[in-house]
């Protein structure tokens, strides 16, 4: 397959979003510098060219990105080849506007380029690969996508640069994935969510519905801001509007807060202890904008040991003002709501991290978590590079085996199984909206 590459410089490359925006130290844009300590052993260039030629599942996300379209007879209708892949090399070439035919065509290239990032844009109304051949080039489909990044949690009292603090914040991850699951199916009627760990501190969802890969740009604005709340510069505080949507008020009730009390007030190891020193007491206590009401709960506090202590003492103390049980309320949700980076919700044009690619800083491969599991997820247990060659070599392949594809015989089966349940889903889906509009054109006759 031909490709036509564009190779911007690095200031060019600044209109793709990285998803892990601390990363960007010196000598690379993405951040892929070398890796100290353990991490350094999980990924390698070796290691990433195994990857791509034995396991990375380029035909099921051909499969994918194709939603059905891969034996229609106009080849105009085909999906896949207008889709833009942009790839990230490890000596920080940034090169946009690549397409393929099929699944062949891409993997090829992988093992060829040796992307550290692979993204993911829009359908255009031609090839990307041919874009300069036409005076119209421009996005006419794209699933919705969202974007969620520890980093922009600003009250955590943590180190979101270290492997092992990301892993432990998870939760907050899991709680995200679960507030917007809710939301998109019953708010918006959207089914077919893919949500995908992004190999360190964040996830990413790909909402696949046809009516939501149509968006206009105005509508998607419309989505992410109905999505993400934003926080109030004047009180510090999730800004909600009173009376309480019923959509939030569901998100406050069946998860935000009873997170809150389980998760955010406990102590570590259990919690995340956001009352225990005082630097996090003032912060909450600031946001409450009245001063001698401060002054008197910062008093009580000193005499009580445990955040689940303190907080209800705040409630018992606001209890007879709505205005301050609304401002408690705005509080839990500051701590507990997810945080999108909307920007990237809002532009077809937008570019996201791939499924399924590997994160040069841990090694670990990006992985789809379906919405139910997300609790029991564990992001230590997602295979690194290093340990997918340990398990492809622990044995050689016998004459049964070598039917096996590679990929399952490693423990990345069990998320390439569900994806693969998730296409099945999607594929269903499609396959019985052809048939009701092929029925809906045969009654007009």
């Amino acid at each position: 397959m031909t490709a036509t590459e564009e190779i911007t410089s690095k200031k060019q490359r600044r209109i793709v979003e990285d998803e892990d925006p601390m990363e960007e130290e010196v000598g690379s844009a993405l951040g892929i510098a070398p890796v100290v300590n353990l991490q350094q052993q999980e990924f390698s260039e070796e290691l990433l060219r195994m990857y791509y030629d034995r396991i990375f599942p380029a035909s099921l996300m051909c499969r994918w990105l194709s939603y059905g379209t891969q034996h229609e007879d106009v080849a105009s209708q085909h999906l896949l080849p207008r889709r833009e892949f942009s790839f990230t090399t490890g000596d920080d070439v940034y090169i946009r506007y690549l397409s393929y035919e099929n699944a062949a065509a891409l993997k090829k290239d992988l093992v060829s380029k040796l992307p550290f990032k692979i993204d993911i844009g829009a359908i255009f109304s031609a090839a990307p690969r041919d874009h300069k051949k036409f005076k119209v080039f421009q996005p006419v489909q794209r699933e919705l996508i969202i974007d969620i990044d520890l980093t922009d949690y600003d009250f955590l009292d943590v180190d979101v640069t270290r492997l092992e603090t990301c892993d432990r914040c998870w939760p907050l991850m899991a709680l995200a994935m679960k507030v917007l699951t809710r939301a998109l199916n019953e708010d918006f009627g959207f089914q077919h969510l893919l949500w995908v760990y992004s190999g360190r501190r964040g996830i990413h969802c790909w909402v696949c519905d046809p009516r939501a890969r149509a968006m206009s740009n105005e509508v998607r604005s419309a989505v992410a801001d109905y999505l993400g709340p934003r926080i109030s510069a004047a009180t510090g505080r999730l800004s909600i509007s009173i009376p309480m949507h019923p959509s939030l008020i569901s998100a406050y009730e069946n998860y935000c807060k009873p997170f809150f009390f389980n998760k955010m007030l406990p102590s570590e190891p259990e919690g995340f202890g956001i009352l225990d020193n005082e630097a996090g007491r003032t912060k909450l206590l600031d946001m409450l904008g009245d001063e001698s009401l401060k002054e008197s709960v910062a008093a009580d506090w000193a005499r009580r040991s445990s955040g689940v202590e303190m907080w209800k003492h705040l409630e018992h103390v606001t209890a007879k003002s709505q205005k301050l049980c609304s401002v408690l309320a705005e509080i839990v949700f500051t701590y507990t709501f997810p945080r999108l980076d909307v920007n990237v919700s809002k532009g077809m044009n937008h570019l996201l991290k791939s499924p399924w690619c590997v994160h040069p800083k841990t090694g670990r491969v990006c992985v789809p978590v379906e919405p139910g599991t997300e609790d029991a997820f564990q992001p230590n247990e997602v295979p690194t590079l290093r340990i997918l060659e340990a398990e492809l070599n622990q044995e050689a392949p016998s004459a049964e085996s070598k039917a096996v594809k590679d990929i399952s015989r490693t423990r990345l089966a069990q998320y390439e199984a569900a994806f693969d349940q998730f296409l099945k889903r999607l594929e269903n889906s499609i396959r019985g909206e052809k048939a009701r509009k092929a029925k809906a054109v045969s009654m007009e006759f």
